[in-house]
């Protein structure tokens, strides 16, 4: 676990390089190269691809770091106000500015995916570009750049799991431990965390399994829009799952359901409710929507796609 990946002495200052904004970069990076590539193979416009990935990028980032921040609106609120009246105007800036430091980790996948999937819509309709092609074309874009982006995750110690026996442990720099020190369950002259379960990397193996499924997939597509539709339903499927091992705090709960016996299965603490999360309902709902759709649109396509039109091939 490595917070900050390195330091960049720019003279007699120092630019910490945070690994979670590195690889949250990197994902996107590698996510629209990925993209472009596609793109001219299913006959798009590599301009217009490179224009939608963009603010599909930035739409994407505002969104998920906006939910972040109203999940959690109570904290941010409590440090800009801070607990005394003579704090230097700088400190009273940076704790008010807090919210923008996406670099420190913060962003809900689910609120970037629709902000991200508005844009996507948008820029199809007036491109007259078939959405589900388009939507197909940014998939595997979306499930490889998220995988590098939970691997930040783990080095900056967010997003973290229950206490397991075959969990990892969070120095002090890490965001699990000054949460779980907030919480009051470290000290907070602890050298560590407990074992936490490391669902981050359990979520970015998902992402990359579901990739590799995308391409495999994209060879043959059935319809245009099946291979989007199969990834919302593989993740869906992926992030229900690692909820039950999350224990981060602000995720929300609408049924707090201990399920104790499975709980001891998971070699996990048995007080702490596995369902039913805000995220995990999300997944629930998104998954059978998509399931649903999938199964109407197999059943409609009976011709093959208009020669000439953006996506034909892969």
């Amino acid at each position: 676990m490595r917070p900050n990946l390195f330091t960049l002495h720019l003279g007699s200052h120092g630019l910490d390089i945070h690994a979670y904004g590195f690889l949250v970069a990197m994902g996107a990076i590698v996510g629209v190269l990925f993209a472009l590539r596609q793109g001219r193979r299913m006959g798009f416009d590599a301009a217009a691809v490179l224009d939608l990935s963009f603010w599909a990028l930035v739409a994407g980032i505002v969104g998920s770091r906006a939910l972040y921040v109203l999940v959690h609106v109570s904290g941010y609120a409590r440090l800009c106000a801070g607990t005394g009246t003579a704090r230097p105007a700088l400190s009273v800036f940076a704790d008010c500015a807090a919210p923008l430091f996406i670099w420190q980790g913060g962003l809900v996948f689910y609120g970037g995916a629709l902000a991200a999937g508005g844009v996507v819509l948008l820029f199809a309709h007036r491109r007259s570009w078939p959405l589900g092609n388009v939507a197909d074309l940014l998939a595997p874009s979306l499930a490889l750049g998220h995988a590098l982006g939970r691997v930040g995750c783990f080095l900056a110690g967010c997003c973290y799991g229950k206490v397991s026996t075959l969990g990892v442990h969070f120095p002090p720099a890490s965001v699990a431990y000054h949460e779980l020190v907030d919480r009051r369950l470290v000290a907070p002259d602890a050298l560590f965390t407990p074992a936490l379960a490391p669902t981050q990397l359990y979520e970015a193996a998902g992402e990359g399994l579901l990739f590799a499924l995308l391409v495999v997939l994209g060879r043959r597509r059935r319809f245009p829009g099946s291979l989007a539709l199969v990834y919302v339903m593989g993740y869906a499927l992926l992030r229900a799952t690692v909820e039950v091992l999350r224990g981060d705090t602000g995720r929300g709960f609408l049924f707090e359901i201990p399920l104790p016996r499975v709980a001891a299965w998971l070699d996990l603490p048995i007080n702490q409710p596995l369902a039913l999360s805000t995220a995990q309902a999300l997944s629930l709902a998104l998954g059978t929507a998509a399931a649903v759709a999938y199964r109407i649109l197999r059943r409609r396509v009976t011709n093959p796609e208009p020669t000439g039109t953006p996506g034909d091939r892969w």
